[in-house]
């Protein structure tokens, strides 16, 4: 018999409304998924209106989405609470691993969204430019450094012209939407990621990501 708390202290015994899953998925996890969603559905708004164009890219710190306290507080919690062994490879690319929480499986089914967990090992450089056609994502850097790769072409018409790169480190977040080209590497040490998706892709769905028909990894411009 499940045992919570009342406001006043008192052990209170719950004869109904039991959920079968533990109540430690009711925690840290289950309020990054509301701060993700939240984030996300403010950016798609502002697409929607006109004010932002599709696709769209928001880069900065927690403390840029007044979300400092909130997400470093969670962001450890899940570190440490939340065990998820991690499966490589991700997207074909061997270096990289991943898992994924689903909000289905997790909270019932109103839920279309997941969080996924993702570790670039130290010198990925060879996960090409892609596209998520079908999702949304708000990304959180967990741990370690990298660089965020992106290009305002068009997937379908892409021709290696314009790509951008900004450093990522611990505490940035990065909110975009489906159809931005974009890739991640890690050149010098292990890069953690918390990517919340929305609707939710399984990893071994083929519409997961798409590859433009030209082929452009970091490795290129590490060559360059």
């Amino acid at each position: 018999m499940l045992t919570t708390v009342a406001p006043n202290g008192a052990g209170l015994r719950v004869l109904a409304g039991t959920k079968s899953r533990p109540p430690r998925w009711s925690g840290a996890l289950a309020s990054f998924f509301d701060v993700s969603r939240n984030v996300l559905d403010s950016v798609l708004a502002d697409v929607r209106s006109g004010r932002l164009a599709q696709p769209t890219f928001l880069f900065g710190g927690t403390g840029d989405h007044d979300l400092a306290d909130t997400l470093d507080t969670l962001m450890t919690a899940i570190d440490s609470e939340y065990d998820l062994p991690l499966y490589s490879p991700f997207e074909d690319t061997e270096s990289i691993a991943g898992a994924l929480w689903s909000g289905h499986e997790l909270f019932g089914l109103g839920r279309e969204d997941a969080l996924a967990k993702l570790r670039f090992s130290a010198g990925t450089l060879d996960l090409p430019l892609h596209v998520h056609e079908h999702s949304d994502r708000f990304i959180v850097v967990l741990s370690g450094k990298g660089r965020f790769w992106w290009s305002e072409e068009s997937w379908r018409k892409f021709t290696g012209i314009g790509i951008q790169s900004t450093p990522v480190h611990v505490g940035d977040v990065l909110v975009f939407t489906r159809d931005l080209l974009h890739t991640f590497s890690a050149p010098d040490e292990d890069l953690l990621l918390l990517s919340y998706h929305s609707p939710e892709i399984s990893f071994n769905d083929p519409r997961q990501f798409t590859l433009p028909f030209l082929r452009w990894t970091p490795r290129s411009a590490v060559a360059h």
